[in-house]
């Protein structure tokens, strides 16, 4: 897992931007009523579902 690709994944989802190196990444966005979908989408990424 690349943290730069889910960085992006995650801030997308909050309507802005990210990405960084395989190991450091970070990122932000304006819609912080979607942080718990973000967060979600994040981990299921991880675990494969």
């Amino acid at each position: 897992m690349k943290a730069g690709a889910l960085v992006k994944i995650g801030s997308t989802i909050l309507g802005g931007g990210g990405g960084g190196k395989d190991d450091f990444a970070q990122g932000g966005g304006t819609d912080v009523s979607k942080i718990t979908e973000a967060l979600s989408t994040i981990e299921q990424t991880i675990s494969g579902k």
